[in-house]
């Protein structure tokens, strides 16, 4: 049998070997969590950065887009007020023609229009109706 001396000696020297077995498990364990939460967080950066560059890009392209729409919009509106203008324009030289030429075939019209609007309003009542 052993002297209790030697194997305490020996319990304490495999209690501390377990120990430093332990640390260095420990130690492995807390850097490789480190790598994994580095690598994630690259990762999510990455990401983030990505999707940050994205949309930044679509809003520069509605941007654009939108100041294309606004100009054609402008122009076909530009459009439109010249071409009404110029409608107004031969519209009210062929009234002077006419009023120059047949007066009384355009008091006639007027004439016809004023019948056509009353025509169109409600009949006064009387105090018996």
């Amino acid at each position: 049998m052993k002297p209790l001396g030697e194997t305490a000696r020996e319990t304490r020297a495999k209690a501390n070997e377990l120990a430093e077995k332990t640390a260095e498990n420990a130690k492995a364990t807390a850097e490789a969590a480190r790598a994994r939460i580095r690598d994630g967080y690259g990762r999510a950066r990455a990401a983030t950065s990505e999707l940050a560059d994205r949309t930044r890009t679509a809003s520069s392209e509605l941007a654009a887009k939108g100041r294309e729409q606004a100009d054609a919009a402008r122009e076909a509106a530009g459009q439109a007020y010249e071409k009404g203008k110029a409608q107004a324009k031969r519209a009210n030289s062929k009234l002077r023609t006419v009023a120059e030429k047949q007066p009384m075939a355009l008091v006639a019209g007027a004439v016809a229009v004023g019948a056509l609007l009353g025509s169109l309003l409600p009949k006064a009542r009387g105090k018996d109706d």
